[in-house]
């Protein structure tokens, strides 16, 4: 199933999110693909508005992973820098359970390793706050 949005702000981009949030359950794996500072973190802090975690939602970028806990919890990964480590080096299926939702920033990154992605979402920037969202994927 592919469905697909435009946001003309972040809070549109964020309100998409939470309600996508609200919609998942335990063990969805999203793949967000799309350009540096088109909105995937912004994206990721809707996510887990919808998922009843209050943390603040950072980017990952540089410690790769970050955990937080809600309604359902959430494990928020930057794959950017994953792109020649191999998975059994990486432990990536020791991250990805029936237990959290997961989060890659930069998932296609991740193509080339054998693991199920549930939805792929893509932002693609149309101008400076317009973005179009593309989810596609079995559980949207």
């Amino acid at each position: 199933m592919i469905k697909e949005y435009t946001t003309h702000s972040v809070n549109e981009t964020m309100e998409i999110a939470q309600n996508f949030g609200k919609q998942i359950g335990k063990g969805c794996v999203i793949s967000l693909v799309g350009d540096l500072g088109v909105g995937k973190t912004a994206f990721t802090k809707g996510l887990a508005k919808g998922l009843d975690i209050s943390d603040t939602i950072t980017s990952p970028t540089f410690t790769l992973l970050k955990e937080y806990e809600g309604r359902l919890n959430l494990k928020h990964i930057d794959a950017y820098r994953l792109e020649t480590v191999s998975s059994d080096t990486l432990g990536l299926y020791d991250l990805i359970d029936d237990e959290n939702v997961v989060v890659l920033e930069w998932g296609q990154f991740l193509d080339d390793i054998d693991f199920e992605v549930d939805v792929t979402i893509s932002i693609n920037y149309i101008d400076e706050n317009t973005r179009t969202i593309k989810f596609e994927g079995t559980s949207i």
